[in-house]
């Protein structure tokens, strides 16, 4: 007897054919013109798109990653060699008035960490805000101690956002948040000022700079809500202790913050 195998319907308009088109058409682009990697701008190999949805080339990723494994616990800042890891707190932070329960980076602001950060925040470097937005929810979606309710970013004013004419926080919120499947609110804080560039102050300056410039947007009920705040930098801790405050007096049971790079010019 004759078995029959029954072979694929291709002819045009066929349901099996609008399935299985644009997967050939996607791979057949992907060999043609194959996707580069949002940082280095060298095209992915094959294999890595295979293991990975974030466009960043294996060797980005590592030398993105490699340098905060071992951090302090609550401010993420890089913990000497030799020193155990089994604290909550470092001894930069410990002692101080932290309003955040704990922190997270990709890595140290440095090197190639430092080049991404500053390509996001030029209108051109949306590709690489997304992609790092991926890859900081993967890293989160494994080391998160308690699954956020809400995730936030840090609020840009309104003139330093036209004046870039992109919208990094935000950019970097949504892509974050689409990672580790948890609801976003782009809206809930507002810059209520402008206030100068953290990086050109001093430690002290930089406490007076960020007090009293953010707010809770008004229609947001946070009473008892586990908050996640973003932003791409933290150095000296100010902006997110000063919003994890606001946060905290609106009712929030408690707020953790993640950033791409992790500065250790100042002290936490």
């Amino acid at each position: 007897m004759t078995i029959h195998q029954r072979q694929p319907d291709l002819r045009l308009g066929s349901p099996s054919t609008s399935l299985m088109l644009p997967r050939v058409w996607g791979r057949a682009a992907d060999l043609l013109f194959p996707p580069t990697c949002a940082l280095c701008a060298i095209p992915i190999q094959l294999e890595e798109r295979r293991n990975s949805r974030i466009y960043l080339c294996n060797r980005c990723v590592s030398d993105v990653t490699s340098s905060n494994s071992r951090a302090c616990k609550r401010c993420a800042r890089p913990l000497p060699k030799g020193l155990g890891d089994d604290s909550d707190d470092c001894a930069v932070c410990r002692g101080k008035r932290v309003r955040f329960v704990r922190a997270y980076a990709l890595g140290v602001y440095g090197g190639i960490v430092r080049d991404a950060v500053l390509q996001m925040k030029q209108a051109s470097g949306e590709s690489l805000t997304l992609a790092m937005g991926q890859l900081l929810g993967e890293d989160l979606s494994r080391r998160l101690v308690d699954v956020p309710s809400h995730i936030v970013s840090v609020p840009t004013h309104w003139t330093r956002r036209i004046r870039r004419n992109v919208n990094c926080p935000e950019i970097l919120l949504e892509s974050v948040a689409k990672r580790i499947g948890v609801r976003s609110y782009p809206k809930l804080l507002r810059c209520r000022r402008k206030t100068s560039k953290q990086g050109t102050l001093l430690p002290h300056e930089r406490l007076a700079n960020v007090r009293g410039a953010y707010r809770v947007s008004a229609g947001y009920a946070i009473n008892g809500a586990k908050m996640l705040l973003l932003d791409d930098v933290m150095t000296t801790g100010a902006t997110a202790n000063e919003i994890a405050k606001i946060l905290r007096r609106a009712g929030a049971a408690s707020v953790e913050v993640a950033v791409v790079a992790r500065g250790i010019g100042f002290g936490s």
